[in-house]
């Protein structure tokens, strides 16, 4: 699933590609992608028509296309959902679940193999509830240490977290924008252990879990992020990420630092990998 240096890559391409063009014609063509909206497709195309997409934030995991009167797009890539901007002639993709024409011909074409992904439409002034519900983002000027601390006390009576750390980090209401990747990679660059119980991380490990979080964030923004089965950028390019991780699936291969196997573990459903010397 595209964490944040994916959406993030594709949010900023999206600005440079698609702001300010007057769209003509808007399609639906798998109506269950769309969450939270009681739209008809022909609804949909009418909520669009005419219109312009004036920004396109991010936040989590969530991509926000605001239109010129004010209206919102609120779209999740889900695990294989991608935004790709196609010029006139060129064909259309299979698994084409909704899209947007310009005056100018060309199209940004939405789609999603899986169709885990989920598109809402919110009227000028509305709500959008999941966004508020969403923890700090790594990536914000606001996050320090100290706000991990809610991921190793409950925030009701200050109790130490026995769930893993990794199980947590996964959490987007405590920290948005992580996945399994992230997660993985920036326990090993802090030297803990996936499987370590939250509530026994000390305030050296929170900084340095801090710390790793956002240096391994920024980095894989540099490279448009990590591309292993699905993700791809709004020209259809894979993210270059890919080379330089350090543990995410790669179990029973050699740590680069020390040489011992990467191991795996399932925490929660989901596998997290690491090194047991790198990480004791």
């Amino acid at each position: 699933m595209p964490e944040l240096p994916e959406v993030e890559t594709v949010v900023r391409e999206l600005r440079s590609t698609v702001l300010k063009r007057r769209i003509v014609a808007a399609r639906l063509l798998k109506p269950d992608i769309l969450k939270k909206c009681d739209s008809k497709s022909h609804e949909f195309a009418n909520f669009f028509c005419g219109g312009l997409f004036e920004t396109v934030e991010r936040r989590g995991k969530y991509i926000i296309f605001s239109l010129n009167n004010g209206d919102r797009l609120l779209a999740h890539l889900g695990m294989s959902g991608k935004f790709v901007l196609s010029d006139a002639d060129q064909p259309e993709p299979a698994h084409l679940c909704s899209q947007y024409c310009f005056e100018d011909g060309s199209r940004l074409d939405h789609v999603d193999v899986r169709r885990l992904g989920r598109l809402e439409l919110y009227s000028a002034g509305a709500a959008i509830p999941i966004l508020e519900k969403l923890g700090i983002d790594p990536l914000s000027p606001d996050f320090h240490p100290n706000c991990l601390e809610n991921l190793v006390y409950t925030k009701k009576n200050k109790t130490p977290r026995t769930r893993a750390i990794h199980t947590l980090l996964l959490d987007q209401s405590l920290i948005s924008g992580v996945g399994n990747i992230y997660a993985s990679e920036a326990l090993f660059r802090a030297g803990v252990r996936p499987d370590k119980a939250a509530g026994q991380l000390k305030p050296r490990h929170r900084q340095r879990l801090a710390e790793a979080l956002r240096s391994v964030m920024k980095e894989a923004l540099k490279l448009d992020g990590t591309t292993i089965n699905d993700y791809r950028r709004v020209d259809d390019k894979p993210g270059d990420f890919l080379s330089l991780l350090q543990v995410y699936d790669h179990a029973g291969q050699p740590c680069r630092v020390c040489g011992t196997d990467i191991q795996r573990v399932r925490l929660n459903g989901r596998s997290a990998f690491f090194c047991p010397k790198c990480q004791r």
